[in-house]
């Protein structure tokens, strides 16, 4: 199962909770009303009367039922909550193992350096006053020169100011180094894809590297953790005379 998909699940989890919570709510609600259905409005309690104890009781079971509803309404809207945050976070990541993955950060790449591009072009028309070089890219030079002279002193003599490019550029280096290793990983799963039993083991050192084409069972990945190896870059790495039997069975450690 890849992240994306276990974030899907979690998703969908959410949204599950929130509903059956919802359902519960409505029902609490519900009781509550009827439970007081049949005491007229502004019914006093009669201290004294046979009815006293029955009143009270039932009072005490419609603020409880109240109160109940009013607790699964603000988790129902939590849930959902978390949910449309998780879904936000779905929506704008790219997860190493998404089958596009390599060409996402490329996209991403090549949009934000043309942003970079685009900013430091209307940079240095501003400061040469070009107007009509603004406006050929869509950009208004009057609103601009407004813009800056309400902003003051602090915004400086561009519209953009030197951190926003150098934010974009670590973005765009974070996103270069992070494609290296997205195609390492893509590759090392590949070649555990086309080996017969499904996983790699690679290094001859005194520290391996182990790669799955597929999640193995549970047993398997305790072995693995109570062996010390470590979880990252979509592999498990540790050394190699402490690897698992499990796994040393299925392929000879190769370079």
């Amino acid at each position: 199962m890849t992240r994306r998909e276990r974030l899907e699940n979690r998703i969908a989890r959410r949204e599950e909770w929130a509903s059956k919570a919802t359902e519960r709510s409505t029902a609490s609600f519900n009781k509550a009303h009827e439970l007081v259905a049949n005491i007229p409005m502004g019914q006093p309690i009669l201290v004294g009367h046979h009815s006293e104890r029955r009143h009270r009781r039932t009072l005490e079971r419609s603020d409880s039922a109240m109160r109940n509803a009013c607790e699964l309404t603000a988790k129902a809207e939590m849930h959902e909550s978390k949910a449309a945050n998780l879904g936000h976070m779905l929506d704008k990541a790219i997860f190493s193992d998404d089958s596009d993955a390599v060409e996402a950060i490329e996209e991403r790449i090549k949009a934000n350096e043309a942003k970079r591009e685009h900013m430091k072009r209307v940079n240095a028309l501003y400061r040469k006053a070009d107007a009509a070089g603004l406006e050929a890219i869509g950009v208004n030079y009057e609103t601009l020169k407004a813009k800056l002279a309400a902003a003051g002193s602090y915004w400086g003599s561009a519209p953009h100011l030197p951190y926003e490019m150098t934010n974009l550029g670590a973005r765009i280096r974070a996103d270069k180094e992070r494609l290296i290793h997205v195609k390492r990983l893509q590759e090392r799963t590949a070649k555990a894809e086309a080996a017969p039993d499904g996983v790699i083991i690679e290094g001859t050192g005194e520290y391996i590297r182990v790669t799955f084409a597929d999640k193995p069972d549970i047993s398997t990945l305790n072995e693995l953790r109570n062996a010390g190896f470590r979880w990252g870059g979509g592999s498990w790495t540790g050394q190699r005379v402490k690897l698992p039997a499990c796994v040393s069975e299925l392929i000879p450690v190769t370079a």
